[in-house]
């Protein structure tokens, strides 16, 4: 587990904390209450949701409530789909620099198509102005933890849209923060393959960088 130093707790949590709330509704994996809606399948697991409509998420310690985000198209520009496999990853919304009290939305956009004994994992990260790392979660939106692990595991094909991030540039956290992307063979970390990421992943890496104002 990569340790965060307590100089950096402060900026950790203000940054985790903000609209932490809102829930992507294509990556729920518990019951949520809503006004009705249609289905979207990912993978094996399958949920309800409907376009801006209300709903109720009863977590373990809170009782969440707000609208359900909407879904947009996976598709990846750029993505060769003639072929017999492949793994795209395109992040959106991406600017080189933000101003304080602006809003910072960033998608991810995915296309897999893997052969179903040779399937892939997704690790998606953010690099901290202070070096630190923290890894998407398949859970809310604006949710990264310290502690390295993939964000979409065993995907053989697979075309969606997440939110990443979705929250207002707040002073005291300017700095470069740097986000990566990679499908990696199932299973494999590859923090533990620096030396050797080749014989590994099963996409290019996706570099972008952006520029916090304080």
């Amino acid at each position: 587990m990569l340790k965060i130093h307590k100089k950096h707790l402060p900026l950790t949590i203000m940054l985790l904390a903000s609209l932490c709330t809102i829930v992507n509704a294509d990556t729920l994996d518990r019951q949520i209450i809503s006004a009705g809606g249609d289905h979207i399948i990912s993978n094996d697991n399958a949920i309800t949701y409907s376009f801006g409509q209300p709903f109720v998420f009863p977590s373990s310690s809170s009782l969440q409530t707000g609208f359900l985000a909407t879904q947009s198209s996976g598709i990846v520009s750029g993505c060769d789909t003639t072929q017999a496999e492949w793994a795209c990853i395109e992040f959106k919304g991406f600017k080189d620099s933000y101003q304080v009290g602006e809003t910072i939305k960033i998608d991810i956009a995915l296309n897999v198509k893997a052969d179903r004994f040779n399937r892939v994992d997704l690790w998606v990260a953010i690099q901290f102005p202070s070096g630190v790392l923290f890894f998407k979660t398949d859970m809310l939106v604006n949710s990264f933890v310290p502690t390295p692990q993939a964000f979409k595991e065993s995907l053989e094909t697979l075309e969606i849209s997440h939110s990443l991030v979705d929250l207002e540039l707040m002073p005291g956290i300017g700095g470069t923060y740097i986000f990566y992307a990679l499908y990696v063979t199932e299973g494999a970390n590859p923090l533990e393959h620096l030396d050797d990421l080749a014989s590994i992943q099963r996409s290019n890496l996706v570099i972008k960088a952006t520029t916090l104002a304080n």
